[in-house]
């Protein structure tokens, strides 16, 4: 709270100086400094919207403090989108220009001024003297409150767009150095872990910082500045593990807020890197751990979280997991939208997940429009490589302050057939059982076709394409509705529930997934 307090009172010191301030622009020319080569822009949320009048003033699209909307303006082209650029930068600026906090504390104001250079020639083409000299102030503006947010926070609050801005900004002024480009590795391992993902654990997430170290690289170039190994080998890194956290039909794995939006964007990054090695399982610990072999491919939710900052977004998926298969996805989780600039809080649920969860309560604490807290505190995950199989092993104990529970889940993958084998234990830390209500998931995507056999311990599963997979349990199964996020929109789909009370020390509810 008094960190709080202090960073207020820094900020209305500095902005009461900067309405003072009636220096000349420090910056007159941002031309050709558009740099950009991929966007993650969701051009079909941005059309719902950016054709109303003064939607500038609809404090319920977050979107717009972004400005991505010139992107879609720069779309339109000719003299309507010019025009329609200037007058929403113009009301934008009036309105919020001296605003304490949001949108300048987030990294909106960094994504506001990269696409103001980014649309920079676009728009001062056909702008008059005046037109020109009120957006450098606006640039400049900007300039000066970025400089100053960024100086005030941690490294693991500072996003990839803030380094992006920033970078360019010292560009700009003629002050790129050694310090700058210790900063940028300090960023770089505050956020990426040993496994070169980012800590999100987010795959787009981590598409987005790589394209924008991919840009930082282009800006180097641009300024002439030599472009350092560590920047070279940590791109290729991170490009590897991109290409790996793909799904056989190439689509990303939906943990905590992923979608598939953006998937023909993340083609390209990955295109421009040679030289990709697959990830193994080798020395991992923790994230998102992936098997792959030629045909399958399975991710696994082993997620440490923390007490930084780019945690509070992740989803009660803990234990959660995902498979595919020929081409095909058929376990998944219901994924994350873009719409509001905030997922959902149901998307964010255990139940969302396929994964273990008790008395339908989240392994999370999760509430709409705050950070996520109460995160199981260990979570253990092991790998042995056999002859015939590949283990996985996940442990966390998220459920242990409130039912004393323990939940285990170990998954073995046949290396030569398309078989799955999984064993979820929930064991009770006391000798005094409190029984409790479980719930094993596993969404299926949409499309796909279920048969529950007579003894309701078997499903007959039929994709597609018209692959046959049988699902088969130790235990009664149902198949309920489930929801599935494609292109921003919940399509409804099904999902099998194993369900039960737990009745001993140690549950074992086994289960099994085989094409025939």
């Amino acid at each position: 709270m008094i960190k709080f307090f202090i960073r207020y009172i820094s900020r209305y010191v500095f902005l009461s100086l900067l309405r003072v301030n009636v220096r000349r622009n420090l910056y007159e020319n941002f031309k050709d400094l558009n740099f950009k080569q991929n966007n993650f822009v969701n051009y079909k949320i941005i059309k719902q919207y950016v054709l109303k009048h003064n939607f500038i003033y609809n404090l319920n699209i977050i979107d717009i403090h972004s400005f991505n909307f010139l992107l879609f303006y720069q779309k339109i082209g000719g003299k309507r989108g010019i025009e329609l650029s200037k007058k929403n930068i113009f009301l934008w600026f009036n309105k919020y220009r001296y605003r304490i906090n949001f949108p300048w504390t987030e990294d909106y104001a960094s994504k506001r001024f990269i696409n103001l250079v980014y649309s920079y020639d676009f728009i001062c083409s056909i702008s008059n003297f005046k037109e020109i000299k009120f957006i450098n102030y606006i640039l400049n503006f900007h300039i000066k409150r970025i400089t100053f947010e960024i100086s005030k926070k941690e490294n693991e609050d500072i996003s990839s767009y803030d380094v992006l801005a920033f970078i360019l900004i010292e560009c700009l002024k003629k002050n790129f150095n050694k310090n700058i480009v210790r900063k940028i590795n300090e960023i770089i391992n505050c956020q990426i872990d040993e496994n070169s993902i980012h800590k999100s654990y987010n795959i787009l997430e981590h598409a987005k910082f790589l394209n924008n170290l991919n840009e930082i690289r282009n800006i180097m170039l641009f300024f002439k500045i030599e472009i350092p190994q560590k920047l070279n080998n940590k791109i290729l890194a991170m490009t590897s593990s991109l290409s790996s956290y793909r799904h056989d039909d190439f689509s990303l794995p939906l943990f905590n807020g992923c979608n598939n939006n953006h998937n023909k964007e993340i083609q390209n990054i990955i295109d421009k890197e040679q030289f990709l090695k697959s990830k193994t399982l080798e020395k991992f610990k923790n994230g998102i751990a992936v098997y792959k072999d030629n045909n399958k491919a399975l991710f696994f939710d082993a997620v440490q979280p923390t007490k930084f900052g780019f945690h509070k977004e992740l989803s009660a998926g803990s234990l959660a997991l995902e498979i595919s298969a020929g081409n095909e996805k058929l376990i998944t989780n219901c994924g994350g939208t873009e719409g509001s600039g905030k997922n959902p809080a149901y998307l964010k649920y255990s139940a969302a997940h396929s994964t273990i969860i008790i008395n339908n309560t989240n392994v999370s604490e999760i509430k709409e429009g705050e950070i996520n807290k109460n995160f199981p505190k260990k979570v253990i995950f092991e790998s042995k490589n056999e002859d015939e199989n590949i283990l996985l092993i996940g442990t966390h104990n998220g459920y242990i302050n409130n039912y004393r529970k323990i939940c285990k889940r170990k998954i073995i993958i046949n290396k030569k057939k398309n078989k799955f084998k999984g064993e979820d234990s929930i064991i009770s830390t006391i000798s005094n059982i409190e029984k409790t209500v479980y719930h094993i998931r596993f969404h299926l995507v949409s499309g796909i076709s279920t048969t529950v056999t007579e003894n309701k311990k078997n499903i007959i599963i039929k994709t597609k394409k018209n692959n046959i997979w049988v699902f088969k349990s130790n235990r009664e199964i149902m198949i309920e509705k489930s929801i599935y996020v494609k292109d921003d929109k919940a399509i409804e789909t099904s999902q099998i529930v194993i369900s039960g009370i737990t009745s001993s020390l140690k549950n074992k509810i086994q289960w099994s997934l085989e094409k025939i």
